[in-house]
């Protein structure tokens, strides 16, 4: 059960780090809740490669594929230091563009205490 909450929160935290890459190319206003655009090639291309990766591994885990928690661990790592920076910067005089970092921090604090519980590491490593 721990697994598919996992699996469904790493796709979940992929869109979260494709909406500000969507504003920028002019989709339409998806969603502006973080108040953050990007403006250079390079963050955009990261953050896109970053989502694909939470695109991976969250169907990683609902397939049950077994050599994903080592990549979860590290990605698990790089979403909550990417989190804890997109809330520092974050437009605090809102608190509309509050909501969004803190669902990512949420999503990506629970992702990485839950991949280091023992009954998940068991599963994987069965």
């Amino acid at each position: 059960m721990r697994v598919t909450i996992i699996g469904v929160l790493s796709i979940l935290a992929g869109l979260i780090y494709l909406f500000p890459a969507l504003n920028l190319f002019d989709l339409g206003n998806l969603i502006n809740l973080s108040g953050q655009t990007f403006k250079s090639g390079p963050i955009i291309l990261t953050a896109v490669v970053v989502a694909l990766a939470n695109f991976i591994l969250g169907f990683g885990c609902l397939i049950g594929w077994k050599p994903i928690w080592f990549y979860l661990v590290i990605i698990s790592i790089i979403n909550f230091a990417i989190a804890v920076l997109a809330l520092l910067n974050a437009n605090m005089s809102h608190w509309e563009a509050l909501l969004l970092p803190m669902a990512w921090l949420v999503i990506a604090a629970y992702i990485l205490l839950s991949v280091q519980s023992r009954k998940t590491r068991a599963w994987f490593h069965r």
